[in-house]
């Protein structure tokens, strides 16, 4: 083999070992689909229809992988107990007009934490409900 044959090669084998190396890295990482929680997103809707999510994410709080969920769609603001939910994929809660609001329940319980302060487990099913307060 001649010097520019050599070359070649060397260079060649240097660009295949730097593709192997950053194949295993992304790999070893999970790559950048694959999040280290594999989690459940369920919507229950004013007309009771649910639509599931599912979804792999590295965020350690709900409010965090909700915003990553493609076709789930959230609006609402910063109150002082946290961000208040007015509204789901477009339907709205407006407890002022009919008592309406948004709800979370983690496996089937009702949640203990608001959506930004509500960590987020492997395997766990989160859903969002519209409900409306009848007083007693």
């Amino acid at each position: 083999m001649n010097r520019t044959g050599w070359k070649t090669w060397v260079r060649k084998t240097a660009v295949l070992l730097a593709l192997t190396v950053l194949a295993g890295a992304l790999a070893a990482c999970g790559g950048s689909k694959d999040g280290k929680y594999h989690i459940t997103v369920e919507v229950l809707d004013d007309q009771g229809d649910v639509k599931s999510y599912e979804s792999s994410t590295d965020a350690e709080v709900l409010y965090d992988a909700l915003l990553e969920i493609d076709g789930l769609t959230l609006d609402g603001y910063e109150s002082d107990y946290g961000y208040y939910i007015t509204a789901v994929n477009g339907v709205t809660a407006d407890y002022d007009k009919d008592g309406a609001y948004w709800s979370l329940y983690v496996n089937g319980e009702y949640g203990s934490f608001g959506v930004e302060s509500q960590p987020v487990a492997d395997g766990d099913t989160y859903r969002l409900a519209y409900e409306v307060y009848e007083a007693q």
